[in-house]
C-alpha cells in the first residue's frame, strides 16, 4: 500500500486513518511542513568569509499516533528533518519520539525515544535536563533531540514519580563552518570529549517527584550522568582553531515551582550540580 502526502500549510492536517479487518486500530499520521528564510542585517567578521547574508532552509515533522487497539497501549513515532541551503549541520534529521507506552493498574510504562520537559520558567529552564538541545535548530534552547529512555510512572496520593533510565547519550548540535550564528572558532562534533571511558553508552539516572498543592505545583528532581550542557577545549581542525565539546558527568538537584494567585503566577527555578 502507498500512501503520497502533500503539505499545503503548517497547520496540523490528519491523513490517515486505518481500520484493518475487525480490529478498530486507529493509525493517525499529522504533520507540518515549514519554509524558512533568514537575513542577517550585519556582514559576518572578514574571518567567516565562508558565511552568507541570507540563507534558506526547509523543514518537516511529522507525528504516527496509534492506539495499538487498546485503551491502556499506544505507540507513537515522531520524525523531523530540515535541509538547509548551506549548513550541512543545520541539514539533518532526527527521531524526536519513537516509543510504546502502556498504562497499568498503578503505573504507567514507557519505552523507546521520547521527549521529556521539566521546569516553569520561560526563558531559562534551568531544571531541564533529560534531553539534549538541537542548537542548529534554534539557539533559544526550546528545540530537543530524541532520548532513548525507560521511563516508569506511579501516581500515588502524595504525588506522582518519574524514573528514568537513559541508556545512551545525545550529543548536541552544532552549526558548520558557514552557519549562522555560531561560534568563533568553530566547535568541532567530531572531535567530542568525554570524562566517562563509556562515552555515549554511559547509562543516566533520574527521579522526579511533583505534587499540586491547591495554588502551589512543585517538583523535586535528582539526575546523575552526562551532563548535556558542554565545556569547550581548545583545539584544532584542519590545521585551524576549534572548539572541541566536552562532556564531565555531573549530579544535579532541582527543585521548579509555581504558584497562581489571583493576579499573579510566580515561577522559581533552581539548581546544585555536583561536577564529579
Amino acid at each position: 500500500m502507498k500512501f503520497n502526502f502533500i503539505f499545503f500549510k503548517a497547520a496540523p492536517i490528519t491523513l490517515m486513518c486505518l481500520s484493518l479487518m475487525t480490529f478498530q486500530v486507529m493509525a493517525e499520521w499529522t504533520g507540518d511542513i515549514s519554509l524558512q528564510n533568514r537575513y542577517f542585517i550585519n556582514n559576518p567578521l572578514p574571518v567567516n568569509n565562508e558565511q552568507h547574508n541570507n540563507t534558506a532552509s526547509i523543514a518537516s515533522k511529522l507525528e504516527y499516533y496509534s492506539d495499538l487497539n487498546s485503551d491502556d497501549k499506544s505507540f507513537t513515532f515522531t520524525p523531523f528533518i530540515r535541509i538547509d541551503q548551506y549548513d550541512n549541520e543545520r541539514s539533518h534529521s532526527d527521531i524526536r519520539e519513537l516509543f510504546y507506552e502502556q498504562v497499568f493498574d498503578t503505573w504507567e510504562l514507557r519505552l523507546g525515544v521520547s521527549k521529556v520537559y521539566w521546569g516553569v520558567t520561560e526563558s531559562q529552564h534551568l531544571v531541564d535536563v533529560i534531553n539534549q538541545t538541537d542548537n542548529v535548530e534554534n539557539i533559544d534552547g526550546e528545540d530537543k533531540l530524541g532520548q532513548p529512555m525507560i521511563k516508569a510512572s506511579f501516581e500515588k496520593d502524595w504525588g506522582l514519580i518519574d524514573i528514568f533510565l537513559l541508556p545512551y547519550f545525545r550529543e548536541r548540535t552544532f552549526q558548520d563552518i558557514e552557519g549562522r550564528p555560531r561560534f568563533f572558532p568553530v566547535v568541532d562534533i567530531d572531535q567530542a570529549r568525554y570524562e566517562s571511558s563509556n562515552k555515549q553508552q554511559h547509562i543516566d539516572f533520574a527521579l522526579r517527584w511533583f505534587q499540586i498543592f491547591n495554588d502551589l505545583e512543585l517538583g523535586l528532581a535528582v539526575f546523575n550522568g552526562t551532563s548535556r550542557e558542554p565545556l569547550f577545549l581548545l583545539g584544532n581542525k584542519n590545521n585551524q582553531p576549534a572548539l572541541l565539546p566536552y562532556y564531565p558527568q555531573m549530579t544535579q538537584y532541582s527543585i521548579d515551582a509555581q504558584l497562581t494567585t489571583e493576579e499573579w503566577i510566580w515561577k522559581f527555578e533552581g539548581i546544585i550540580r555536583d561536577w564529579q
